[in-house]
Order: C-alpha cells, then structure tokens, then sequence
C-alpha cells in the first residue's frame, strides 16, 4: 500500500457567528448573507494564495502553503467584513471568526485531513467576534514579520486534542476598534449565558417559576465582579429551542453556560443546575434544590443565591491569581 502523502500546510476555519439563529429567523436573508460572505472572502483566499478544500455551511476550509499569508488573509477579510457592516443599511451584520494552524495533513484526494485539521477547527470558536485564534505554530512564523499584539489564551481545553495547544488571538477587529461583543475579561470563560430553565411539568406555574428563577440567577450573577452576564433579552430566544451548547456558546459568545429544569412532586420542587464549559461541553458542576412549594419568591431567591456562589468561586479559581482583578487583558508582545 503507497504511503500517505503528507505536507506541511497552514490550515484555516472560518464561520459566520449567528448564522443558524439568522437562518431560523429569517431564510432568505440568511441565504443572501452567506452569498455575500462568499463574494467576500473568495477573492481574498486567492489574493493570498489560498487553497478552498471545502465550504462547511457557513463556513470555509482553507489551505495556505504559508502561515503569514494565512494570517494577512485573515486580516483582509475582516478588514472587508468591517467595510461591508460600514454600509450594509438594514441588511444583517456579518461577523466572522477565523482559526489557523501549521501542521503536516494528509491529502485525500483533494482533501485534507490529520490532527492539525482538528486543531486548527478547534481554534476557530476561541477566537473573539469579528477576531483571529492562531497556535503557537503559527505565531512563531509571523511574530517578527507582522506587528499586531497577541493575547494568550489561559490554557484552552480542545476536545479530541490530546497534548495541550497554546493559543493566541487578535483582540482588535481590523478595523483597529474594539471587537464588538468580544470578549474582554481574562478567560473567556468567565463570560456566562444563563440559559432558560426548562420546566418538566405540565402546570403552568412551574413555568413561570422557571422563568422566574432564570431572571433571578441573571440578577445575582451580575452582581460578581469576575463575571459577564449575558442579558436575559438575549437567551430568552433560546427557550424551547433544540441546539447543542457548543453552537449557542459561539452564538453568544460565552465560554460558560449555565441551564437547568425545575420538576414537580405533589407539593416539592426540584430545580436541576449544572454548569457546562460551552468550548467542550463538559460539565464543570451540577446540583440538585429540593424544597417544598410555599414561598415561590424565597425558594428563587435562596437558589439564584446558592448557585451564584458557587459559580463565582468555580469560575474566578481558574483564572490565574495574577489576572483575577483585570477588567482586560494586557496585549501579548512577543519577544
């Protein structure tokens, strides 16, 4: 059997953030907003010697033979996506997140695959709104040629990855202003959606108490000072709705996800709680609140309570000491 042909190549993802929430709302403008994409960032993969391997939905697999053009690509497409919302009027906003990886892949007759596929697929959802996440692989190429600042990521989990990946991303959109709705706090992580508890019974009260107890632990969530709450106007949406936590993470924006459900039994409430890591989705806590139906007010008050303790102490204790007081993240200057 002929050997595999392998080569080194830099590996790009790209997405478009929101677009499953955009199609379900509205299709045709969906499907408009992805022929623009398209327009957009097909002429700037071959300006930069791109290699289109395969569209993904609403996204692009791409293959560079170099890492700094890879970045530079990045880097126009923003720059275009920023032109674009500039002037798109009543249109839909375009938001991308793009990941880039150097590593050895193997060709498949015309596609590619190997670990540093996966990785660089793993890289794309770390990166901010309208930013760029690239590996260590791929700052060591472009560090002396290019002169953005970096910002370390504290250690992101990659699911399937097994040895660790240090991650960077470009917390300025190309545009040079802020990213708009990305992330600024040490980890993203410590950005949370609290997602609309379910109710399990047929009683339309526990609804309500549900609801309830959903705006409750928003509230006392918010209070925290390590913590970035998502408003309750943006996961109410997500009520009833069948995704998985990776997707509504990215959707969001956040790197944790608070959901639970609320059961009843004759006259006792039981409220399920767990906390999901949205880049993994694995479960970082869960708990269980039994308590009799008296007070529906005291009983989401005492668990909006509980829970947002908890919640602070598992979330701060993983930032490292030294970063648990910034409200930003310092630039990463390369050496």
């Amino acid at each position: 059997m002929p050997r595999a042909a392998r080569r080194l190549a830099a590996i790009m993802f790209t997405d478009i953030v929101g677009f499953t929430t955009l199609a379900q709302r509205d299709e045709a403008a969906a499907v408009r907003l992805l022929e623009e994409h398209r327009a957009l960032l097909l002429p700037a993969f071959t300006a930069y010697g791109g290699r289109v391997v395969k569209t993904l939905g609403d996204g692009f697999l791409v293959e560079f033979t170099s890492a700094l053009e890879s970045v530079r690509c990045a880097r126009e497409i923003q720059a275009a996506v920023v032109r674009r919302n500039r002037s798109a009027g009543e249109r839909p906003e375009l938001m991308l997140r793009v990941g880039i990886h150097v590593g050895e892949v193997i060709d498949q007759g015309g596609d590619i695959v190997g670990d540093a596929v996966n990785v660089a697929s793993r890289l794309e959802p770390l990166a901010p709104t309208g930013g760029i996440c690239i590996s260590q692989q791929v700052l060591d190429q472009v560090r002396n040629k290019m002169a953005e600042n970096w910002e370390q990521l504290v250690a992101p989990h990659m699911k399937n990855v097994e040895f660790p990946v240090q991650a960077y991303r470009l917390a300025e959109s190309a545009g040079g202003n802020p990213v708009p709705g990305g992330p600024t706090e040490p980890a993203s992580y410590t950005r949370v959606a609290v997602l609309p508890f379910a109710s399990m019974s047929p009683d339309p009260a526990d609804e309500f108490f549900a609801d309830g107890l959903t705006e409750e632990l928003i509230v006392h969530l918010s209070t925290g000072t390590a913590l970035r709450v998502v408003a309750r106007t943006s996961v109410m949406p997500y009520k009833g709705v069948r995704k998985g936590i990776r997707e509504i993470g990215r959707e969001l924006g956040v790197g944790s996800i608070l959901e639970g459900s609320v059961r009843r039994s004759s006259t006792t409430l039981r409220v399920a709680v767990q906390l999901i890591d949205a880049g993994t989705e694995e479960h970082l806590w869960a708990s269980r609140f039994d308590r009799e139906a008296s007070d529906v007010l005291a009983i989401q008050d005492e668990i909006a309570r509980c829970v947002s303790s908890v919640l602070q102490g598992k979330l701060v204790a993983r930032i490292p000491p030294g970063l648990r007081n910034f409200r930003a993240r310092p630039p990463f200057i390369p050496n």
